[in-house]
């Protein structure tokens, strides 16, 4: 068995291969992930999920949204009878949206690119009954204000590979080191 023709398994060569399969699997995945994220809306930057009338409720959920810019809003109607209507706008700003009053499944998206300030908007029928609301562009937008990102599944794939990816070469490395692995011919006689 210890013949020169043999070959040998030894820790470092299986840590070796264990790396080189997980350096593998983490560039093929960030490959991946930068394929997916070419031509999305918003320039690369993040998205943020309004729901129009959640439920038959005459609001917008949240109603106040912080923003940095270049994010992305996009409404999504929950049920029909609204529209989405700017009524103020940061001077300099060019959001001058009305959409059609409609229902699920509609959607609308806007990247929010221009100046910093407050956003506001109304859906026209029910504006009277406090369906209004707010988006604030700022660059330091405070996580308690209604502030989200959606992770793309791109990233969650990655993530999930890399920790398996770890896990593997870790389970791989305590198993030589617990159970064997090359000794050099210390034990033969």
């Amino acid at each position: 068995m210890n013949s020169e023709n043999d070959a040998l398994v030894s820790r470092r060569g299986v840590l070796r291969a264990g790396a080189a399969a997980a350096a593998a699997g983490a560039t093929t995945g960030t490959a991946a992930a930068q394929e997916e994220g070419e031509g999305e809306e918003g320039g690369g930057g993040e998205t943020v999920e309004v729901t129009v009338g959640p439920n038959g409720e005459n609001v917008f959920d949240p109603e106040s949204v912080e923003v940095r810019p270049g994010t992305t809003v996009k409404f999504v109607w929950d049920s029909p009878g609204h529209n989405v209507h700017a009524t103020s706008v940061p001077d300099g700003a060019d959001w001058d949206v009305q959409t059609e009053i409609t229902g699920p499944p509609k959607e609308y998206e806007y990247t929010f690119d221009g100046p910093t300030g407050e956003y506001e908007y109304v859906c026209d029928p029910h504006e009277a009954v406090g369906m209004v609301g707010t988006i604030v562009v700022t660059e330091n937008p405070s996580e308690d204000k209604g502030y989200q990102t959606l992770v793309p599944d791109s990233a969650k794939t990655l993530a999930v590979a890399a920790v398996g990816s770890m896990t593997s070469v870790l389970g791989i490395a305590y198993f030589f080191m617990k159970y064997g692995g090359d000794y050099d011919g210390e034990f033969d006689q």
